[in-house]
């Protein structure tokens, strides 16, 4: 009891301490200055937060129009619904490459990066790698701040992480906690190891980086498991090291090159190890093998049970998928294969698995070259008295249901000019070049705020 609550005590100081650095950071750390020194802060958080503070110009916000992400990634806080999916990323070198999270840019039509929320600029897509959760952009940029990258092999549980990102668009937002486990696999995964923390994260934070307390990028931040989407205390990571090697891949070849046999595994676990005659809940149960597949073909059946490779046993489920995905094609694995009772070894040669390509969202050609806003006037008070005179929303479409415009609103102005009606939109938008985006004042309930609608290149009405 006695060392718990030394323990304890010893994290709720750290935790207190990294909370006043953090309060008396300069608010000009984007010029990649140290926190001011706060008094009764130990030299151990102080030099901790400097160290994470440091790399701050380097960490950016993306953006992603029409993107495949789930609502969880979408900008919750806004009293617009955009449209838009927002990540966090790193810039990796100085010629504008910037590491993210896949799953937010997935099927992006639009792709672009905000720069220290001074800047934002166009980016495009190098490659993408859905198992991992990684995906490589461009923007157009050079001389850039370059996070400093670490290695992941060696972090051990206990020690101290923070996480740099734009949980729900707020851009440079600090988070700070301990590795609770290094590797972790996660149960129905597939088979990626993952670093376990008790760092926040929320939506919006997803691709952020992972500092150690040198300031090291030592993962890049992907999921938070909740039940409810709040805040549980377990959030993961993907190890710096693995998502480099992917990096390396997607700048080479776009795409990642795995392994595969064409066997479809589940995990054993101890209500099913009995079944097979295992005493212990190791290995890789096949439920299926592809016809015409290396697991076909080196007569693997329905009910094997893969509980090693090479030699390695017993091995995890999510060790043997690993080991899987990260033989090269062509080459040969030696099965430890458990069936009906017995022990015998099966070699099996690996092919390659398809290629994990970019998709990208096709979006309907009038939603891409007009501003899709269908408006109507109200001259006089509405049945009731409840519409005030005004240009009102009757649906909206393309750019404007992007930029979450829908039926009720009340349009008050185009950029800075007030508009009464059709005739004072149409008069308006005369001065606005095509694919230019305006700015609309949108009066909705009791919340009055400008709208960025793009591209601007007409009005169907």
């Amino acid at each position: 009891m006695a060392a718990g609550r030394i323990a304890h005590n010893a994290l709720a100081s750290l935790l207190g301490a990294l909370a006043l650095a953090l309060a008396g950071a300069c608010a000009s750390w984007a010029r990649d200055r140290p926190c001011a020194d706060p008094a009764g802060v130990s030299k151990q958080a102080a030099d901790f937060v400097t160290a994470v503070v440091r790399q701050a110009p380097a960490v950016v916000t993306v953006l992603a129009e029409g993107s495949d992400a789930n609502a969880a990634d979408r900008w919750a806080l806004s009293p617009w619904n955009s449209g838009r999916a927002s990540a966090t990323g790193f810039i990796i070198d100085t010629e504008g490459q910037v590491l993210t999270s896949a799953h937010v840019v997935s099927g992006a039509q639009t792709l672009s990066v905000e720069l220290g929320g001074q800047r934002r600029l166009p980016a495009d897509l190098v490659g993408l790698d859905r198992r991992t959760d990684i995906a490589v952009l461009k923007i157009g940029a050079a001389n850039l701040p370059v996070a400093a990258i670490g290695s992941s092999a060696r972090l051990c549980a206990g020690e101290w992480v923070a996480a740099l990102g734009s949980p729900f668009g707020f851009d440079q937002s600090l988070t700070a906690g301990v590795v609770s486990a290094n590797p972790r696999f996660l149960p129905g995964g597939s088979g990626v190891p993952l670093i376990q923390t008790d760092v926040a994260l929320n939506p919006g934070s997803s691709g952020s980086p992972l500092f150690n307390e040198r300031g090291e990028v030592v993962g890049v931040n992907s999921m938070a498991y909740s039940p409810d989407g709040g805040y549980r205390g377990l959030s993961f990571a993907l190890p710096i090291d693995t998502a480099m090697r992917v990096v390396a891949e997607l700048r080479s070849a776009g795409h990642v090159t795995r392994g595969q046999i064409g066997a479809r595994t589940q995990a054993m676990t101890l209500d099913l190890a009995p079944a097979f005659g295992l005493d212990s809940a190791s290995g890789a149960l096949i439920v299926r093998v592809d016809p015409g597949s290396p697991a076909a073909a080196a007569g693997l059946r329905s009910g094997d049970v893969i509980v090693g490779i090479d030699g390695s046993t017993p091995m995890a489920h999510a060790e043997i998928q690993d080991r899987v995905a990260g033989a090269r094609p062509g080459s040969g694995l030696t099965l430890s294969i458990w069936r009906r009772k017995a022990a015998m070894a099966v070699k099996v040669v690996v092919a390659e698995s398809a290629p994990d390509l970019p998709k990208r969202a096709v979006a309907s050609a009038s939603h891409e070259v007009r501003l899709g806003l269908e408006l109507f006037e109200r001259t006089g008070k509405g049945a009731g008295g409840l519409l005030e005179p005004g240009l009102y929303v009757r649906s909206a479409s393309g750019a404007a249901h992007r930029a979450g415009l829908r039926f009720g609103d009340l349009i008050l102005a185009v950029n800075d000019v007030r508009v009464d009606g059709l005739t004072d939109l149409d008069a308006a938008l005369a001065s606005v070049a095509d694919g230019e985006t305006v700015a609309l004042l949108v009066r909705r309930g009791a919340i009055t705020s400008y709208v960025p609608v793009a591209p601007a290149v007409g009005l169907a009405h």
